[in-house]
C-alpha cells in the first residue's frame, strides 16, 4: 500500500511539473503582439549578449512565456508575475545553438480565461558582438563633485563594475573622455579635470599621468582617439563656451569659442600638429580610418570673439591623409558640408572596414548629447552619398555611437525612453548597409531603468575584460603628471615660441 501511495506521489507531481512547464492548451488567441517592457520585439541579437529580461505589459492574475527556436530546449515559465528572468546557461545554449536563425516568443495571460498573444519573433545574428561596454555613469544634472566614474559592464552578463569612481579621489574630480586603442583593453586613456588633473594613460599595465596643456596649446588635451598601431593619440585642445538657453529642445548649449587637434606621441611624449589641423578654424572630435592613413573630424569657421555668433556655427566633416611611420600629412579636404546638408555635423566614426562613417547631424554646434534634434546618419565614402539612419533615429536625442570590432554592430547614446536620461542602444549593422531595430542594454532586473535615473555617457566597446588594478589607477591620478613637450619638428611652420607666443597657426 505504501509502495503503490509512494508511486502515485511520484506520478502526481510528474504531472504537475509537466503541466507547469507546457502552454495552456484552452485560450483565446490575441491578434496583436504583447506589451513588454523593455522592447525586445523584432529586433536583431548577438548570440552572446545578456538575457533579454523583460517584464509584461499585459494585466493578468498568471502568466505563461515560452523562448524557443528550431533547435535546443525550450525555456518555460508559468507564474503569478509579469517580471521575466530568463536562467543566463539557458538562455546562452539556446541562442548559440541557433545562431544565423530565428528565436520565439511566446506569451499567454491569464485573465479568468488564458489569452494567447501574437508571437514575438526576434533574429539572432550569426556575430557574436564584442563582450564588453565601458561607459561614463553620471547624474542628470552633474556639478561639481557629484558622484560619476568609468564602469564596465559584461555584455554576456550582468557583471557591473568600476573602473574609477571619483568618489575614491580626494577633490571628487570630473573623470571622462575614455578611449581605447582599437576597442582592445590592453590600451586605455581618460582625463581627470579639477582636482588632479591630466590625462592618464594605460599602456598594458603601465599606468601614467601626463600634463598634455603646454606652451603652445590653449587647453589640455580633450576629445580623443588612439590611432590604429598604438602609440599615437590625436587629441582635440577645446577652448569651452557653455550656455543656458530657453529652448525647450536645447537646454544647455555647450559650443568651443576655439579648438585645434594635435598628435601625441607615446614613445616621445611629445606633441605635434599642422595648420591644417590646427588652423584659425574649428577643428575637434578626432576620428582615424581603420588603417590610420586617414584622420576624420569636423570643423567649423572662427567663432567671433564675444561669441555672438554661437547659433550659427555648423561644422563640416573633414579629412586628411597622414602617415604614420613619418609624422607628415596629407592635404585637407571637405567630406561633406553644412552648405550641403543644412544642418551641422558631429562625431564621425569611421566603419571598421573604412567604407562607411557614420555621424550625428543637429541644427547647429556639435555638442549633441543636450540636442533633442540630434540625428544619426550613414555616409558611403564608396558612393559618396548620405542618408539618415531611420532605424536607429526617434522624436528624441540621439547621440555618441560606436562600432563593433567586426563592424555588424553599433552602440549609440539615446534619449527615447523617457525624454530625460541617456541610455545604450545596440543595433545590428547588416552586410547590405542597413540598421535593425534597436534595443537598450539588457538588465537583470528589467525595471532597472524605471528605477534609476542615470545617465549612460561614451559607451564604448571592448573586446574583452579589462582587467585594471583600482588602486594603481587611483595612485596615479593622485600623481604629479608627467610633463608633455611640443614638438616643432614636423612642420616647418611649427617653431618655438618668441616671448612666450604661440606658433602662428593658432
Amino acid at each position: 500500500m505504501l509502495k503503490m501511495l509512494h508511486q502515485f506521489s511520484i506520478l502526481t507531481l510528474l504531472i504537475l511539473l509537466f503541466q507547469s512547464c507546457s502552454s495552456p492548451q484552452k485560450y483565446t488567441l490575441n491578434d496583436s503582439l504583447p506589451e513588454i517592457f523593455p522592447d525586445y520585439t523584432s529586433i536583431v541579437i548577438p548570440s552572446n549578449i545578456a538575457p533579454l529580461n523583460f517584464i509584461i505589459r499585459e494585466k493578468g492574475s498568471k502568466y505563461f512565456v515560452e523562448i524557443s527556436a528550431q533547435k535546443g530546449e525550450k525555456i518555460s515559465f508559468r507564474q503569478d508575475s509579469p517580471k521575466i528572468i530568463i536562467p543566463e546557461n539557458k538562455w546562452h545554449a539556446l541562442l548559440t545553438e541557433n545562431s544565423g536563425g530565428s528565436l520565439k516568443i511566446d506569451v499567454y495571460v491569464k485573465k479568468g480565461k488564458w489569452m494567447k498573444y501574437l508571437s514575438i519573433t526576434d533574429t539572432i545574428a550569426p556575430e557574436i558582438i564584442d563582450n564588453n561596454l565601458v561607459y561614463r555613469w553620471l547624474p542628470l544634472v552633474y556639478t561639481d563633485g557629484d558622484k560619476m566614474g568609468i564602469y564596465q559592464r559584461n555584455l554576456e552578463n550582468f557583471e557591473n563594475k568600476p573602473i574609477i569612481e571619483n568618489t575614491s579621489i580626494p577633490g571628487r574630480p570630473c573623470i571622462n573622455c575614455h578611449s581605447f586603442r582599437s576597442s582592445q583593453p590592453e590600451k586605455m586613456s581618460f582625463h581627470i579635470r579639477k582636482a588632479h588633473s591630466g590625462t592618464l594613460i594605460i599602456d598594458n599595465g603601465k599606468y601614467t599621468k601626463y600634463n598634455t596643456k603646454t606652451e603652445y596649446t590653449m587647453a589640455p588635451a580633450a576629445y580623443t582617439a588612439w590611432h590604429p598601431n598604438g602609440n599615437l593619440i590625436a587629441f582635440s585642445l577645446n577652448r569651452i563656451f557653455v550656455n543656458f538657453t530657453t529652448s525647450e529642445d536645447k537646454l544647455v548649449e555647450v559650443c568651443d569659442q576655439a579648438s585645434d587637434l594635435a598628435i601625441y606621441d607615446e614613445k616621445n611624449h611629445t606633441m605635434s600638429s599642422n595648420p591644417d589641423i590646427a588652423g584659425s578654424g574649428r577643428e575637434t572630435l578626432p576620428n582615424w580610418s581603420p588603417d590610420g592613413k586617414i584622420l576624420y573630424f569636423i570643423r567649423a569657421p572662427k567663432a567671433e570673439d564675444d561669441m555672438s555668433n554661437w547659433e550659427s556655427a555648423r561644422y563640416d566633416l573633414m579629412k586628411i591623409g597622414f602617415d604614420p611611420e613619418t609624422l607628415s600629412w596629407g592635404t585637407v579636404e571637405t567630406l561633406l558640408s553644412s552648405q550641403q546638408t543644412g544642418k551641422s555635423i558631429t562625431f564621425p566614426s569611421a566603419s571598421p572596414d573604412g567604407r562607411y562613417i557614420l555621424f550625428c547631424m543637429m541644427d547647429h554646434s556639435y555638442f549633441s548629447i543636450f540636442d533633442k534634434n540630434s540625428d544619426l546618419y550613414l555616409l558611403d565614402l564608396k558612393t559618396g552619398k548620405y542618408k539618415k539612419a531611420d532605424a536607429l533615429n526617434s522624436e528624441f536625442t540621439e547621440s555618441f555611437h560606436f562600432w563593433s570590432k567586426n563592424g555588424r554592430w553599433v552602440v549609440f547614446s539615446s534619449k527615447r525612453m523617457d525624454e530625460i536620461s541617456t541610455r545604450p542602444y545596440f543595433a545590428y549593422f547588416d552586410s547590405s548597409g542597413n540598421f535593425h531595430k534597436p534595443f537598450v542594454l539588457p538588465q537583470h532586473d528589467p525595471l532597472f531603468y524605471e528605477r534609476l535615473k542615470w545617465n549612460y555617457n561614451l559607451p564604448t566597446l571592448v573586446m574583452g575584460d579589462l582587467n585594471l588594478d583600482t588602486a594603481q589607477i587611483r595612485a596615479a591620478i593622485l600623481g604629479s603628471p608627467e610633463v608633455v613637450d611640443f614638438s616643432a619638428s614636423f612642420h616647418p611652420d611649427t617653431i618655438p615660441p618668441k616671448n612666450g607666443m604661440k606658433p602662428n597657426y593658432y
